[in-house]
């Protein structure tokens, strides 16, 4: 079901009224109380979504001078992983990867694109709610959906895995990749990449790799860490073919009902917010790197054989593929300078 036709039944979003009603109000308190405003996210306090989303808490605090107070929610404790609620104000915050929301507007799709970004400094000033075009034509559009997208932070660039080595696209012929279900995914792997593009439960991948299901897999540094994949895996091509994005979603009501020095205040710790943890990503994937290498894993890159312009290329036609949902976004992106 479309998220626009799904507002006139949120009967989830009604049961959590009670619940919402003991964590706090959203009003400004008559005690020089700060306006408490909710957050809601799926992922844990200490994952780097986490860490993100109390950065971005404690900086409204402190730049409100504590006029406004941000309550985060982890583990989907007081919502599911969804933006109904938000779009319904019953939640003022919530995190959600900008092209899962594309049922609002399918030129959200965009901003997940393979390769759209020419570095972290291009993909923070796309994210900038200051001065990115993108991000105001976006919004501008949905503002009858009740939110607007306020910034983003990559999580980790995505690279490919596999049992065997990978230097060109020759070689992803056929080769039995697990993919995320998505559109995006399975077009990119299957058309663009020519690899046998295999939707799969990530809970599932470790023993289809080592079953030989599966070929490969592709995800962060971090990811490939965590679930210690070098373990089942020999080979890592750094190939970057897609950021794994974190929206900093708010409801427009909320945002609009702040005074213009709240408004911008919100708006320069999701900036601040974002510019800290993309710096912490990137201090902590060559961590996550070594631990890969350590293990066994062979890291291959442009420096040692990589035809990284081949995927560049083969990427493109994912852009023609989409280009009816996407339309002029992916040159207003690439439009955009860099900070």
């Amino acid at each position: 079901m479309k998220l626009k036709r799904n507002l006139a039944s949120l009967l989830s979003a009604v049961l959590l009224l009670p619940v919402l009603a003991g964590c706090g109000s959203g009003d400004s308190g008559s005690n020089n109380e700060p306006r408490v405003l909710k957050f809601t996210d799926q992922n844990s306090a200490s994952s780097d979504a986490g860490i993100w989303e109390q950065l971005f808490a404690d900086k409204v605090y402190e730049y409100t001078k504590g006029e406004l107070e941000v309550q985060c929610y982890f583990d989907n404790t007081l919502c599911g992983y969804d933006m109904q609620p938000l779009q319904a104000g019953i939640v003022d915050f919530i995190q959600y990867v900008p092209s899962s929301a594309g049922d609002l507007d399918p030129r959200l799709g965009a901003f997940d694109a393979p390769y759209v970004y020419r570095d972290a400094a291009h993909q923070e000033a796309v994210f900038n709610p200051f001065t990115s075009e993108p991000l105001r034509v976006i919004n501008e559009a949905l503002e009858d959906d009740h939110v607007m997208l306020l910034t983003a932070f990559n999580s980790g660039d995505r690279q490919l895995t596999c049992n065997f080595p990978i230097y060109d696209l020759s070689d992803m012929k056929g080769a039995k990749i697990r993919v995320v279900a998505s559109d995006l995914y399975q077009v990119l792997f299957a058309n663009a990449f020519g690899a046998a593009a295999t939707p799969m439960a990530f809970s599932e991948v470790a023993t289809a790799l080592i079953t030989n299901v599966i070929d490969g897999q592709e995800n962060p540094y971090s990811t490939l860490v965590s679930s210690a994949l070098y373990e089942v895996q020999a080979y890592c091509m750094e190939t970057r073919h897609l950021p794994t994005n974190l929206g900093l979603w708010i409801n427009r009501e909320t945002f609009d009902s702040l005074t213009e020095d709240q408004q911008q205040a919100v708006m320069q710790a999701a900036v601040d917010a974002t510019h800290e943890m993309n710096q912490r990503i990137v201090e902590k994937e060559e961590g996550y790197k070594q631990i890969c290498i350590d293990g066994g894993m062979t890291v291959i890159t442009e420096e040692n054989g990589l035809d990284l312009a081949s995927f560049h290329e083969a990427a493109e036609t994912v852009y023609d593929y989409f280009s009816d949902d996407w339309g002029d976004m992916i040159e207003l992106i690439q439009n955009v300078e860099s900070e």
